[in-house]
């Protein structure tokens, strides 16, 4: 027996041939083979990796080729742990590799995560998509989902301190232009324990049963008439222990289709920070725009209490270069930018730091 990638056209014919027909008897059936559930897990299991001989590449209702059917039936509707091994822990691509790799450019040796790149591992795969993983050496993990059409989608890390916050960890990435066409991939890890089951539910209360891969990590897209609907509404996912009873839940949110700029509009003050990939403890300047009506002055305000005006326009953008001697105040503790009205008022805060800053705290 192995495993390869088994061509598209090749695998519909086999899909149909258990569609209509019992895989333990002669007779056909309207049963559990024609579930939407069935066909979408039998779908997942082929679409990347699955197990066949040369015997199954050509579909035959002949008596001798059924139990290897048979066998990838019962492998995708079981789910069992020696299936899902057979399909996991595969190589890992070396773009991936470089990603994981790359999660401490820049931070301080006290705050690296670290994590394995060497025994890094293929945790998930379903639809098209997969999902890598390297542990933490303190517990917890880096993982990046590599979409359907090959393209590695960033790395994203969850340390031990954090899973406890995390009964279920969701990342759903997109790459620009996102469209309601664009692919809706969601991937990450069940954290809370006595999980055994997991299923996505989208906006019309239907239900799509997910495959947990190795350790509780999951992928899957959202394939279909859910496709659109499931941009505009978001999808939930709920984690039930053994007796079926829901112990946990999250929510991927709706797509937000505004550009970059509608969105940082949206934020009383949007700030974003300067700095190298050499060194994320300092900060080289800031820039961003005020979007609160009436302002006049902006203000930077150091952790020593320390302020200094920042220019701002009458567009509202701002944009302002820290001192040589400055560039490394905002690493420990958070500075504040504050607007204010032409009477010298507050109108609005917000917390500006380092990169290294924000990963400190988690």
């Amino acid at each position: 027996m192995t495993t390869s990638p088994h061509p598209r056209d090749e695998l519909d014919g086999v899909i149909e041939w258990v569609r209509n027909a019992d895989p333990l008897s002669d007779a056909t059936t309207v049963g559990w083979s024609h579930t939407r559930q069935a066909e979408m897990s039998l779908r997942r299991i082929v679409a990347g990796e699955t197990i066949f001989t040369t015997a199954i590449a050509v579909p035959t209702r002949h008596r001798s080729v059924r139990p290897l059917l048979v066998a990838v039936v019962l492998l995708a509707l079981g789910g069992t742990a020696a299936g899902a091994r057979l399909l996991l822990g595969g190589p890992v691509p070396s773009e991936v590799r470089r990603d994981l790799g790359a999660v401490d450019q820049g931070m301080p040796a006290d705050l690296r995560y670290n994590p394995d790149v060497v025994n890094a591992r293929l945790v998930a795969q379903a639809d098209g998509a997969k999902l890598y993983a390297a542990d933490l050496p303190k517990g917890g993990y880096c993982a990046e989902i590599v979409t359907p059409d090959g393209r590695p989608a960033g790395a994203v890390c969850t340390p031990d301190a954090t899973l406890a916050l995390k009964p279920i960890d969701i990342t759903v990435p997109f790459v620009d232009p996102v469209t309601k066409r664009s692919p809706f991939i969601v991937g990450g890890r069940v954290n809370e324990p006595g999980a055994a089951a997991l299923e996505a539910v989208f906006h019309d209360g239907t239900h799509q049963q997910v495959t947990l891969g190795d350790g509780g990590f999951f992928v899957f897209a959202v394939l279909g008439d859910d496709l659109v609907d499931t941009h505009r509404h978001g999808l939930s996912l709920v984690v039930s222990d053994s007796t079926g009873g829901q112990i946990a839940s999250a929510a991927a949110p709706a797509t937000d289709f505004s550009k970059p700029e509608e969105q940082d509009a949206k934020q009383p003050i949007f700030v974003s920070t300067i700095s190298t990939q050499r060194d994320f403890t300092r900060v080289l300047g800031i820039e961003g725009s005020v979007n609160v009506v009436g302002a006049a002055s902006l203000e930077l305000r150091y952790p020593d209490g320390t302020v200094v005006q920042v220019r701002l326009a009458a567009s509202g953008r701002y944009h302002y270069d820290l001192p040589a001697d400055r560039q490394a105040d905002l690493y420990e503790l958070p500075g504040q930018l504050v607007v204010r009205d032409a009477g010298g008022r507050e109108l609005a805060s917000h917390p500006v730091a380092a990169v290294a800053f924000w990963r400190s705290e988690g």
